[in-house]
């Protein structure tokens, strides 16, 4: 299941995990419940409002996965109720999942989410007490973020923003437009870690539009170039070969039983295989710590 260039290049910290929504239901808040995905805040969003045909409309658009539209709409029409509910759905304070842990694990340079929770801060915090610093967190895109690419510094980059920076966050029309589609830094710096690094993508649907844009862009100009990876559910279909095709992304099949308990044991494999190649590579003078 996992291939050598795959543990081969977590060993050498050129591995980027790839964090969506769906690593954060695995976490437990201290209060009780879950975090939510995009569909369903939305949808909790939506009772706020007196305006039944509004609603409606917005429960339309989430059906039709239009979710930047209806946080738009939300957004303009709740003022600074949005604020409040955006802070307590994805302010929660939680203990770092067996997923979280399991990334961290993995001691990756660089870690990407499109998340605004503080869940990959708080596990790498925790599993990494021991480290002499902080990893540098990084909210927005900007030519500043290209920082990265000069130094051997721990990285987090949070693509959408922050939850404690919300005027910052890309979270509807207006916002994604500005932050993602017409900034050129954003596709240039995934762009650019595309070539340079390996990314694995854990809990991600691929329905982010300027992502999925992105990876195609970059398949079809490198259609030679060695494949990222998507962990994904389910079992192995026709789409699987499209995915290498037109995304040059190799799909990491596993079982969703047990509350997707697999996903977790595939990355602590990984962790633990690319943990052993290093120590191989350091021996044999082909690494340096």
């Amino acid at each position: 299941m996992l291939n050598a260039d795959l543990i081969t290049d977590a060993a050498r910290r050129r591995l980027v995990p790839f964090i969506g929504a769906g690593a954060s239901k695995w976490a437990k808040p201290n209060g009780g419940g879950t975090f939510s995905d995009w569909a369903k805040f939305l949808n909790d969003a939506t009772s706020l409002l007196d305006d039944t045909r509004l609603k409606g409309k917005i429960e339309q658009l989430v059906n039709e996965k239009e979710y930047l539209f209806a946080s738009q709409l939300l957004k303009e029409k709740l003022g600074h109720q949005w604020e409040d509910f955006v802070r307590d759905s994805f302010g929660k304070k939680a203990p770092p999942s067996r997923l979280h842990k399991a990334v961290t694990s993995l001691k990756p340079r660089i870690t990407v989410t499109t998340n605004f929770d503080k869940l990959i801060e708080t596990a790498w915090d925790i599993e990494h007490s021991n480290d002499r610093s902080y990893p540098t967190i990084i909210t927005k895109i900007d030519k500043d973020a290209f920082k990265l690419f000069r130094d051997d510094n721990n990285y987090i980059i949070k693509l959408h923003g922050d939850i404690d920076k919300q005027e910052e966050m890309i979270f509807d029309k207006s916002s994604y437009l500005s932050g993602a589609h017409e900034n050129f830094y954003y596709k240039d710096f995934i762009s650019s870690l595309l070539l340079t690094h390996t990314f694995l993508f854990i809990g991600f649907s691929m329905a982010d539009p300027a992502i999925s844009s992105i990876l195609e862009s970059y398949a079809y100009s490198h259609q030679n170039a060695r494949p990222h990876y998507l962990l994904q559910s389910g079992e192995s279909d026709e789409t699987d070969d499209l995915w290498k095709k037109f995304r040059r992304l190799s799909i990491i099949r596993y079982k969703p039983d047990n509350d997707h308990e697999q996903l977790a044991m595939i990355l602590e494999e990984l962790a633990q295989k690319s943990g052993e190649r290093r120590k191989e590579l350091l021996a044999n003078g082909l690494l340096y710590a």
